[in-house]
């Protein structure tokens, strides 16, 4: 039978999914996640169904047998905490309804589920250096450099990049606010002094003249469309007026790379940056500088330092030493 085939549910099951999927319109989901959460509940309400099992009365080892359920049938580890989620926002929804309902998947989750990391992490005072030496001659120049020092100095992602507004420098506080997502914090950041030199001279001189230079003709590819109203509201955006700044960090990178060839990406430099955070901050701390909404995504982080410590350890051991 076709995976498809198992998101057909019948009326009783579609009746009790179509509060959740209400809630999760109103949470502002993409029509394609709301979807797949309720097709994942779904498949939860269809083995409650042929185990004579009402939601209400599911308690955490029932759970269990839900789990060796999906792990019987192939399931990997990454699909059976997609369940999960979903199974503990379901019953969050109904705890919403009646706070007299218990969530049996609260905290419930199957161990030994690895998100890769970027490879390759650098040494933080490599960055500070590459930041330093960054060359400004042209307003494309001077634009990566703040660029370049918010990847550095705040970690940033490239969406913050892309969403970010000249509003959100408060430079005469020495900070910067980073806005949101649905999946990422807010926060405000501090700015380093040399980063509030070169973001006011951005604001005030390079950004208006990269502006004006949108509007020429030049031979590279331009955007179709140029949104000038778009652009006016955005901190950053290419020489040609497009708002999108994949281009942009894409030759960033690969003038950087030329000259570093251990440089390759915002995610590298990123990774490299909470690494280094988690040195020297607690890990509340951290998890809230890097805008992640749950600690174990910051956790993961701080794996990245453990395995690096066991290299050494396995590289410089008395006993590996005698076996070379």
């Amino acid at each position: 039978m076709s995976r498809a085939a198992s998101y057909i549910f019948n009326p009783e099951i579609n009746t009790c999914l179509a509060g959740f999927r209400s809630q999760l319109k109103e949470k502002e989901y993409a029509d394609a996640t709301i979807r797949q959460k309720c097709n994942y509940v779904g498949c939860f309400l269809q083995w409650l169904e042929k185990e004579r099992l009402e939601w209400e009365h599911v308690r955490y080892n029932d759970m269990l047998c839900f789990i060796d359920h999906c792990r019987l049938d192939g399931e990997s580890k990454r699909l059976v905490n997609n369940k999960l989620r979903s199974i503990r926002g379901f019953y969050r929804y109904q705890k919403e309804m009646d706070p007299s309902v218990h969530n049996p998947a609260l905290h419930l989750m199957i161990r030994g589920e690895y998100h890769r990391l970027p490879s390759g992490n650098l040494d933080y005072k490599t960055l500070k250096k590459l930041y330093d030496n960054y060359s400004k001659k042209t307003l494309r120049d001077k634009r990566n450099k703040v660029i370049l020092g918010l990847l550095i100095y705040q970690g940033v992602t490239t969406g913050e990049l892309q969403r970010m507004e000249p509003g959100h420098m408060q430079l005469k506080k020495g900070r910067v606010f980073i806005q949101g997502t649905r999946k990422t914090g807010s926060r405000y950041l501090q700015l380093q002094p040399q980063q509030i030199l070169e973001t006011d001279a951005y604001l005030k001189r390079v950004r208006p003249g990269i502006l004006k230079e949108t509007g020429k003709k030049r031979p590279a590819r331009k955007p179709v469309h140029i949104n000038h109203e778009l652009i006016r509201e955005r901190m950053f955006f290419s020489i040609g007026g497009s708002e999108d700044l994949h281009s942009t960090l894409l030759h960033m990178f690969r003038n950087i790379h030329q000259a570093h060839p251990e440089v390759k990406n915002a995610m590298q430099i990123r990774s490299s940056v909470i690494t280094h955070w988690l040195k020297h901050y607690n890990l509340r701390q951290v998890q809230y500088m890097a805008g992640h909404k749950y600690v174990s995504s910051t956790e993961r982080y701080q794996q990245n330092n453990l395995d690096k410590l066991q290299g050494q350890l396995e590289k410089y051991h008395p006993l590996e030493q005698n076996n070379k």
